[in-house]
């Protein structure tokens, strides 16, 4: 099950995202949200928050809304990953997970290790980047204009990557030691295996994308 959580970062290039959602589940949006989830041209199917940054007013009557007191322990954005898997996701993809705020994006992180942890795959994703936690192996397909970016969520050992520029053989990655940032493909699909620890797997582009007229 595909589900779709949109958070209240700024959701740039709308286009961007619409072939993203045509398969989805569930769509949830945390808070305001909703308004980035407008942009795009969403409909959710939930809009889950306390409305400190979206008055609940903006909601359409039609809309269904589950109201989160403010004081609480988790954020908007941690109940709607929650939620998704309460309700069987397998895959979350996250829009809006990289604000402007450090906090708000570095939590989003963690919020991926959790889903992880649970077996389940969160992918966070904006017109620039893609982020997704993993162990194990995976392969990547070749994304034209993208680098590809390993950096170690937790000590990491017996990583080894085929396709890519810049090769590991049996290499170990440690908080503190960026080396595995900014590598290039060399091939349509790089497969990447790590034998101990968890990875973060980030694909980048610089240029802007611009939306359709």
């Amino acid at each position: 099950m595909k589900a779709i959580v949109i958070a209240g970062g700024d959701v740039s290039s709308p286009a961007f995202y619409k072939p993203l959602v045509s398969d989805a589940d569930l769509i949830l949006c945390a808070d305001s949200g909703y308004l980035q989830a407008k942009k795009i041209g969403i409909t959710p199917h939930l809009v889950i928050g306390d409305f400190d940054s979206m008055e609940e007013a903006c909601l359409p009557k039609d809309v269904q809304r589950v109201v989160l007191p403010v004081e609480k322990d988790e954020t908007d954005l941690h109940t709607c990953i929650r939620y998704a898997i309460e309700q069987g996701a397998t895959e979350i993809l996250v829009f809006g997970g990289r604000g402007t705020r450090l906090d708000h994006s570095l939590a989003a992180i963690s919020l991926a290790y959790m889903a992880y942890l649970k077996g389940v795959r969160v992918r966070l994703i904006d017109a620039h980047n893609e982020l997704m936690v993993f162990s194990g192996e995976i392969m990547v397909q070749k994304r034209e204009g993208y680098h590809l970016s390993l950096l170690p969520l937790t000590e990491t050992d017996g990583i080894y990557t085929e396709g890519l520029y810049y090769p590991v053989d049996n290499g170990s990655m440690q908080w503190g030691n960026p080396y595995g940032v900014s590598n290039e493909f060399v091939a349509e699909t790089a497969k990447i295996r790590v034998d101990s620890g968890v990875m973060l797997l980030i694909l980048s582009r610089d240029d802007v994308v611009e939306d359709e007229a």
